[in-house]
């Protein structure tokens, strides 16, 4: 009897439920697109973020010496510590090695280029490193993109060099010129393949392969530090968990990418090297992402705030319109528990089917932005179609409470004598 009565409520009221059908699909929707993206453009974020250069620096452990100057710190450099030409093979080897983006090493010396005194440092500019898991290539290229270059990046095997743009203006010189770059004595002619603009110090030094400024400096197999850029979580509000008290979540708290989780790591990884986080940078991307989260949250909770009254918009019109009925079924003895069942049986099975058909068209939508925003497909987050049912049966609640509210107070009498 009650599957039939619902039936034919259904029936009656084709305009109405299609109203609620809509109002539920609309807000889930929306609450479906915004939380997909939540999940997967954190990340597509960082990504583009991630384009302002790195965000670790990995150096020689003890590479710098504390002093004491009267309560003042003092951190002098420590001369001759240095990292072997093997550190960034051995970083692709680490846990994190699916979060990390680029890397870049660096080896610096006090030279002259046609007899001015210049900083030189030599890197990789792309350089494919060998794996278990497949070739990384890396280099100050994938590191650094938003540095622009005119002339062309100088090849890894050459003997050539990249000027920094005030440096070039400085020296006179230009991409296609020779020049010749010297290190304590030791000569040699380099062609000039390009003049960068990197903002800052670095428009006036000089890079070169890294090979040809280790024999330069008499320096072989080493570099002074490496330059990392990875995916991180912004850091965590409060200490990880006790993992005797909670094994679980101090191994998914250790497992979570964030910045010190990934330094301590790779710092156990590499031997006689430590690893600091670049704070100003990771603290900037992290708040950046909160806030983009904080912000989509904000949307969502509207999106549903919308949901809900228009839900209690249509479910209160329907209880007017079904007084007469409303009022019978109680003079025929009717409870208010078998009411409410009735008027809780019909929005929810709306909100069902709203939130399975939201949850689809959230996916979709969501699938749409990223694409046009980042130029990335999105894949289906299954793990969101229970939340969605959820927040429908959610929606369904709040949306019938007021109107069953006034069903409930209906006089059976004065509703059947036509009575307002």
């Amino acid at each position: 009897m009650f599957a039939r009565i619902l039936l034919a409520s259904f029936r009656a009221r084709r305009l109405r439920l299609v109203l609620s059908l809509l109002a539920v699909s609309l807000g889930v929707a929306v609450a479906t697109a915004l939380a997909t993206l939540s999940l997967q453009v954190g990340d597509d974020l960082a990504r583009t973020l991630r384009a302002a250069g790195p965000n670790f620096m990995v150096r020689p452990a003890g590479s710098d010496w504390p002093i004491d100057l009267g309560g003042a710190e003092y951190r002098p450099a420590r001369a001759g510590a240095s990292l072997p030409g093997t550190t960034v093979a051995r970083i692709q080897e680490s846990f994190w090695r699916n979060a990390l983006l680029a890397a870049a090493p660096e080896l610096a010396a006090a030279a002259t280029i046609d007899g001015a005194p210049v900083a030189l440092l030599g890197t990789w500019f792309e350089h494919t490193i060998p794996g278990k898991e497949g070739a990384w290539t890396v280099g100050v290229m994938g590191l650094r993109p938003t540095w622009t270059v005119v002339g062309r990046w100088p090849r890894e095997s050459a003997d050539e060099v990249l000027l920094g743009r005030e440096l070039g203006r400085r020296l006179g010189r230009g991409a296609g010129d020779s020049v010749e770059v010297a290190v304590d004595g030791r000569a040699r002619r380099m062609l000039v393949a390009g003049v960068v603009s990197a903002g800052g110090r670095d428009d006036d030094r000089a890079w070169a392969p890294l090979e040809a400024v280790q024999t330069l400096a008499r320096r072989a197999d080493q570099v002074d530090r490496v330059w990392l850029s990875a995916l991180v979580r912004p850091g965590p509000h409060g200490p990880a968990p006790d993992p005797k008290r909670d094994p679980a979540g101090y191994e998914r708290f250790m497992c979570t990418p964030y910045p010190d989780n990934v330094a301590r790591d790779l710092a156990d990884q590499l031997t006689g090297a430590e690893v600091l986080p670049l704070a100003e940078v990771v603290a900037g991307e992290a708040l950046v992402v909160s806030r983009l989260n904080f912000l989509l949250l904000l949307l969502a909770l509207a999106a549903l705030a919308a949901a809900t009254l228009g839900l209690v918009a249509t479910t209160t019109a329907t209880v007017v319109e079904r007084g007469v009925e409303i009022g019978l079924l109680r003079s025929l003895g009717a409870t208010s528990s078998q009411l409410a069942a009735l008027l809780l049986g019909e929005t929810v099975l709306v909100s069902l089917a709203g939130g399975a058909a939201g949850w689809a068209l959230g996916s979709v939508a969501a699938a749409l932005v990223r694409g046009r925003t980042f130029g990335q497909g999105s894949v289906l987050e299954p793990i969101l179609l229970p939340l969605a049912l959820s927040v429908a049966l959610g929606v369904a609640f709040l949306g019938t409470l007021a109107p069953l509210r006034t069903a409930l107070r209906l006089d059976p009498s004065t509703v059947l004598r036509g009575q307002p």
